[in-house]
């Protein structure tokens, strides 16, 4: 079983964007100028973004649906083209999705094998969130459980 398949295991009744085109998937590239990393592109095959227990959007859809929505596209573009942000930590990363309030995950180019979650607040500070996206996912619903008694 695959990660796409069984993000959809664990998350089943969450909402899920439909599959990605190879297309789309380039186009994105080429607007971020570098390629996305296989475990990302391996998601965005099987769906575009999804739903986290919270309807946050834990996974980002590749490009926003509309002006003014946040998709992966656009956020990486947003953080790297404002100063506000440490540029030395948002060039260096690709962010994905988030979990409803503050911190984004993200993968570091400098740190495989890690998705990292990171918040504005912290300056180039990172927490390790997990090894895949599905950790850091699991991690935050586990999260969610427990502070809602689930």
């Amino acid at each position: 079983m695959g990660m796409a398949d069984e993000v959809r295991a664990y998350f089943a009744g969450r909402r899920f964007g439909p599959p990605c085109t190879e297309a789309a998937i380039r186009r994105a590239e080429d607007a971020l100028g570098e390629s996305l990393p296989p475990a990302l592109r391996e998601l965005y095959l099987a769906f575009d973004g999804f739903s986290g227990p919270t309807d946050a959007a834990f996974f980002w859809p590749l490009s926003a649906p509309e002006a003014g929505d946040g998709g992966l596209v656009e956020m990486n573009l947003f953080f790297r083209g404002d100063d506000l942000f440490p540029q030395e930590l948002v060039t260096r990363c690709l962010f994905f999705g988030d979990g409803g309030i503050g911190p984004q995950w993200g993968l570091h180019r400098d740190r495989p094998g890690e998705v990292i979650k990171w918040d504005a607040r912290w300056g180039a500070e990172v927490e390790v969130a997990g090894d895949t996206p599905l950790a850091a996912w699991l991690a935050e619903q586990r999260f969610y459980d427990e502070v809602t008694g689930a």
